[in-house]
């Protein structure tokens, strides 16, 4: 089995966090200016800061407490009809994770950038509450495809739910990045109290390398 911890609900933070938690939304704590992410498609442009994940020590099987952030090229607004392609890829220039160690992260006062928005463009933070659980080991699409229906239903109702670490649910086939990785997030984003603009049914898989050292995100829509 493979520990997991479901996000059940998000809480909108009536308050400007400060602390280093998990949250989506509002400015990320604890990087320098000169580390947020610029579009490699568009001059200038500030990739979107999605959320930051506070991975404590044990999450997944790390040894050090770890927090990484998540950016993406996206609309700046919720009526928008900007939209790169590129931004759904892995390692496209157009979508960015950071990994700091928790030792190394700084407070040095709100940045500025693009953040998420929900449909009415209010820009909130969002903090997701967690339920901690496992996920069967992976299954390949075509060991998939050879389970009798109440076998699938199992395991579909298991692995695909927004969470942190755990199984990835994938649907447009198996997309595990070249190498030995772990899934970090998984999200689906049409059903969030804010917007990810990334396809019409996309579902948003953040990526850890096992050593912890590298990570990065695709989309399956």
């Amino acid at each position: 089995m493979i520990k997991k911890y479901d996000m059940i609900r998000f809480e909108k933070s009536e308050e400007k966090i400060t602390k280093l938690i998990t949250k989506f939304g509002g400015q990320p704590i604890g990087i320098k200016e000169s580390k947020w992410p610029i579009s490699e498609g568009w001059d200038d442009r500030k990739m979107m800061f999605v959320g930051q994940i506070l991975l404590e020590k044990g999450m997944l099987e790390n040894k050090e407490d770890l927090m990484i952030y998540i950016f993406i090229t996206h609309p700046d607004n919720y009526e928008d009809d900007f939209f790169d392609p590129d931004a759904i890829e892995w390692d496209s220039g157009e979508n960015a994770v950071i990994i700091q160690p928790l030792e190394e992260v700084y407070n040095e006062g709100y940045l500025k950038g693009p953040t998420l928005f929900d449909r009415n463009n209010e820009r909130f933070e969002y903090i997701p509450i967690l339920k901690e659980g496992s996920d069967p080991e992976f299954i390949t699409r075509s060991k998939y495809q050879k389970l009798d229906d109440d076998e699938r239903s199992r395991y579909d109702k298991l692995v695909d739910t927004d969470k942190i670490g755990g199984t990835p649910n994938f649907f447009r086939g198996d997309e595990w990045p070249e190498g030995e990785w772990k899934l970090l997030l998984q999200l689906h984003c049409n059903f969030q109290p804010f917007v990810l603009n990334l396809g019409a049914m996309p579902i948003l898989f953040v990526f850890i390398s096992s050593d912890l050292k590298n990570a990065g995100l695709l989309v399956q829509c």
